[in-house]
């Protein structure tokens, strides 16, 4: 056989040794390894989707963002409408400081060689004091006006007498015009104080309340400088001129600000008090719709109490006054009443207000220098000046923190300002110590005074008024507050017209000394028996005070006193 046949004959033997493909199992084969990359390519898109859905889980949904969105912008609206009817109140409160400065700056006019008026002792001592004689009536007197007619009408009210107080000042000067100017001065600042310290504790929400709250007794300071500063630039018939200019506006801004929401629903208005509750909170349904409904329930039961009382009264002779009698003896409204008025008190006698009627005569008493030699004005406005900043500062701590520690640090401040002070004229009253220059003397006892100005009213001078409308039952708030300011007003009147004799049998050293002992009494006191209101519902410190238990702090219900403040979180 030839070569080539022979190599014929092997291909056909290797080709027979091979197993056979047919065409169809190539083409299957050339599927499968196409079905094989597709299902690898299928794993990887399904694991890019499982990815991005659990990316997307992640992320909230867009709903819930704008409900998110939503939330924040009612309460930044319901923050700005709080502020509002605050700064409105801030601006009533000013001028309700107008009139118990205007003295120090009227009566020096009146008594210089030069005045259009002249004014004997005798006047001037009338001009002066008889402001403080209408102000506890006018706080007697907006107490049942404001349960009965509304906290806002009750402030529209108080306008007008001091709105005519002042024209009548500086339109017609004659004595007689100024006494009536200075009693309807007095009657409008009874009236206004009390009736704001409760309209901003029922607006304002818990978390908000102390620092808005706090803020009248800055506006109060600021009235006192703002007169002092105009007093010593203009005639005292000018700066009258200029005091109608703040109730005025608080006139006029007053009529669009709502109601409060808790008298509304007292007086059975619930659409009024939504709508009320709606600005204030910025349209935040849901904390309108809660805060709401904790009014009307708590509503329903002071309701309840106070069927039940009348029931109890029905057969009894002068039936108002033994109902009277029962509504101060509940545990709600005369544990309050009794703790923040002994509070008063005290304040009173660690020598708040001594310091604003009598600072120059303090210095003057405490350095041994004739009070004509000193500016009182320049005196008298620093002191102003000195309890307007601490007033803001107070304000500010108030958002941070609570009131019995703020109370303790200014009681203990007091204390500690007054014994120095103390220290410094003993010391000086030695036999044989070195007298310092007399300027010296003054300068150092005039900031040990303003030291004592500053740590009185971080706190003992600005929380009693502003606890009296957070602690109060909302159905007699406006009545037994009345009571109460009228009450404190009546002590400061008796103090003030007390000092001048008793700083004469004490001396300087005596008066404060017994401002050191007040002092840490009222801190002691602060400690004991004061509550702890901050971040709490108005409703929750009134059902602290119902319990029975709960007269010293320290044994208190302490289960109540943990609970947090009723807001809702959405």
């Amino acid at each position: 056989m030839s070569p080539a046949s022979l190599d014929h004959m092997e291909q056909m033997r290797i080709e027979q040794s091979q197993p056979f493909v047919s065409q169809e199992e190539i083409r299957e084969e050339e599927e499968g390894d196409e079905g094989e990359e597709n299902s690898i390519e299928r794993k990887i898109d399904l694991s890019a989707v499982a990815i991005t859905s659990v990316k997307e889980r992640r992320k909230p949904p867009l709903k819930e963002e704008e409900a998110k969105c939503a939330i924040k912008k009612a309460e930044r609206k319901g923050l700005i409408a709080q502020s509002i009817t605050n700064a409105v109140v801030i601006v009533l409160v000013t001028s309700c400081g107008m009139p118990i400065g205007y003295s120090a700056v009227l009566l020096p006019q009146l008594q210089s060689t030069n005045s259009t008026l002249p004014t004997d002792d005798e006047w001037a001592s009338w001009i002066a004091s008889v402001h403080s004689i209408a102000t506890p009536i006018g706080a007697i007197l907006a107490g049942p006006m404001m349960d009965n007619w509304g906290r806002r009408l009750t402030l529209q009210l108080s306008l007008i007498p001091v709105i005519f107080g002042w024209l009548s000042m500086s339109v017609w000067p004659n004595h007689f015009l100024l006494l009536i100017g200075r009693v309807l001065g007095g009657f409008s600042v009874g009236m206004g104080l009390g009736t704001s310290q409760v309209l901003i504790g029922e607006i304002s929400e818990p978390t908000l309340r102390g620092f808005f709250m706090s803020t009248p007794g800055a506006a109060y300071a600021l009235g006192i400088l703002l007169v002092y500063a105009l007093g010593s630039r203009l005639h005292w018939r000018l700066v009258a001129c200029f005091g109608l200019v703040l109730p005025s506006i608080a006139a006029v801004a007053l009529l669009f600000l709502p109601e409060s929401p808790v008298w509304l629903v007292n007086k059975d208005r619930a659409d009024d008090a939504r709508k009320s509750l709606l600005w204030l909170r910025g349209g935040h349904q849901a904390k309108v719709n809660h805060e709401l409904h904790m009014l009307i329930g708590h509503s329903k039961t002071e309701r309840d109490k106070e069927e039940a009382l009348k029931q109890e009264t029905r057969d009894v002779t002068c039936a108002p006054v033994p109902r009277w009698w029962h509504i101060m003896t509940r545990p709600q409204v005369f544990k309050p009443f009794f703790i923040l008025l002994t509070f008063c008190l005290l304040q009173i006698l660690t020598g708040s207000y001594v310091a604003i009627f009598y600072g120059v005569t303090l210095i003057a008493s405490a350095s041994n220098t004739p009070s004509q030699e000193y500016d009182c004005l320049s005196i008298a406005v620093m002191t102003a000046l000195v309890r307007f900043v601490v007033s803001i500062i107070t304000s500010w701590c108030l958002l941070r923190h609570g009131r019995r520690r703020i109370g303790l640090i200014s009681g203990v401040g007091t204390a500690m300002a007054t014994s120095c002070l103390v220290a410094f004229l003993y010391y000086k009253s030695l036999p044989g110590v070195q007298p310092l220059p007399n300027t010296r003397d003054t300068k150092i006892i005039a900031g040990l005074i303003m030291v004592y100005v500053a740590m009185n009213t971080f706190g003992i001078f600005s929380l009693p008024c502003l606890m009296i409308g957070e602690v109060l039952p909302s159905n007699v708030r406006g009545s037994v507050s009345g009571v109460m300011h009228s009450l404190i007003n009546l002590m400061i009147f008796t103090t003030t017209k007390l000092y001048p004799s008793v700083a004469a049998i004490l001396g300087p050293i005596g008066v404060f000394t017994a401002f050191t002992i007040v002092s840490l009494i009222t801190t002691v006191y602060i400690y004991l028996f004061l509550p702890e209101t901050k971040n709490r519902p108005l409703t929750q410190i009134e059902e602290y005070f119902a319990e029975g238990k709960n007269y010293l702090w320290q044994n208190r219900d302490k289960e109540l006193t943990r609970r947090k403040a009723d807001t809702i979180k959405l």
